[in-house]
């Protein structure tokens, strides 16, 4: 359907329905920028995980720590 014709439909369509039309028509907007940054953020996570793979390995022991030895060392911790 061309777009002219669609304008057309769209405007003469009852004043509620037009304020649905243009909600739902936001809403997918806003869900297709959210997916958007979303797959953004992944693929440069990505990129840089390619690019230094070693980027994380400090922090190495510290995943490797079962959950109750960090119970342990933090009993006396305050949050």
């Amino acid at each position: 359907m061309p777009y002219e014709v669609l304008e057309r439909q769209i405007k003469s369509l009852p004043q509620e329905a037009l304020q649905e039309v243009s909600h739902y028509v936001t809403y997918l907007a806003f869900l297709y920028k959210k997916k958007e940054k979303t797959e953004s953020i992944s693929k440069k996570i990505d990129a840089f995980m390619k690019e230094n793979p070693d980027a994380f390995n400090e922090f190495k022991s510290i995943q490797e720590t079962e959950i109750e030895s960090i119970r342990v060392l933090t009993k006396n911790d305050v949050w």
